[in-house]
């Protein structure tokens, strides 16, 4: 046994942990194809049915926000938590807008991801910049200072990779529906009844008719599209790859110690952390006939990156344990 600890087999350890990470990272070396591995590693299965639960009945195991907000948050709340927890409007769409406008809505943007905690997040966007992930995380701290259950969701162009959007919805209590809003392409669609459609709705009648949707824009001066056809065209071009983020704790996440530790290295570094320990939302994939061929690939490829982990883990393990011993047996030769 003492023969087979050497340092020629922990550089064949090293060798065999190296390796298999390299073909991992030469198969997904684009900065999408890295998106879709983490998006792997959280990837969920649910039903369109288990995803209509009401803002007032969160599933157990959604991560909601709890965590009292940053200074820098709240001194842009503009309508605070009133006592019974009556606000100054019945209307949380009005409300929300009302709120979002500190962001600047009406100036055009830079663009780039921030890629930061909500404090900073919130500062780069008062400047114009941010990509749509970084607002949908600042609305959805903004529901949570403002008492409006939020939920954020995405879809994707590439079978759940990293080329997509992220989007909002908010909870309307009186009218009990949830409301889409995209507040990075500055509009919210309605029916034909002038009614805010939901996400699942807006996705629904795309396929069926979008002759029925109007999109009612934030500002034109920062609407995303050409016309409302090109944004029609762009989501309909991701129908069946919407998914909903199972939290929306932003705060908390951030203030983890171990996720802030890991945030002062790299944002990549920081996920992984966030995945391993827990923290990182869950994807939860709408399942549809049409998009079954997808959750397949990214079911295999979700098992084959656990697999990965706990290989290097062991490995890591067995590698530690040799330098140990070498160590070891050279201290007592000296």
């Amino acid at each position: 046994m003492n023969r087979l600890i050497s340092w020629r087999s922990c550089l064949i350890i090293v060798t065999m942990m190296v390796l298999p990470v390299a073909l991992l990272v030469a198969n997904f070396h684009s900065g999408t194809e890295l998106v879709r591995l983490r998006n792997a590693m959280v990837f969920n299965v649910i039903s369109t049915e288990q995803s209509q639960w009401p803002g007032d009945q969160f599933p157990a195991s959604f991560k909601q926000e709890k965590a009292l907000l940053p200074d820098a948050i709240a001194k842009v709340i503009i309508n605070q938590k009133m006592p019974g927890n009556q606000q100054q409007t019945s209307d949380p769409l009005a409300l929300m807008l009302q709120q979002a406008a500190v962001l600047n809505l009406d100036q055009r943007r830079r663009g780039g991801a921030i890629q930061a905690d909500v404090s900073t997040t919130l500062a780069q966007i008062q400047q114009q910049r941010g990509y749509c992930a970084d607002y949908t995380e600042i609305i959805n701290v903004f529901g949570h200072a403002l008492d409006i259950p939020v939920r954020e969701w995405a879809l994707a162009f590439d079978g759940f990779g990293g080329h997509g959007h992220a989007i909002n919805e908010i909870w309307d209590q009186q009218a009990q529906r949830w409301i889409m809003l995209d507040v990075f392409n500055g509009f919210y669609p309605v029916n034909q009844q002038r009614q805010p459609m939901s996400v699942l709705e807006f996705k629904q009648q795309l396929i069926a008719d979008r002759s029925q949707i109007t999109l009612v824009r934030l500002s034109d001066q920062t609407f995303g599209f050409k016309d409302d056809a090109m944004a029609l065209d762009y989501y309909y071009n991701g129908r069946h790859q919407f998914y909903l983020w199972w939290a929306n704790n932003n705060i908390s996440y951030d203030e983890h110690p171990l996720i802030k530790l890991a945030a002062n290295v790299s944002p990549h570094l920081e996920q992984m952390v966030a995945i391993i320990s827990g923290q990182f939302p869950q994807l939860m994939a709408i399942a549809e006939p049409d998009n079954l061929h997808m959750i397949n690939n990214m079911q295999r490829l979700k098992i084959m990156l656990w697999v990965l982990f706990f290989y290097q883990v062991l490995l890591a393990l067995l590698l530690l344990a040799m330098l140990i011993t070498l160590f070891t047996r050279r201290s007592r030769k000296t």
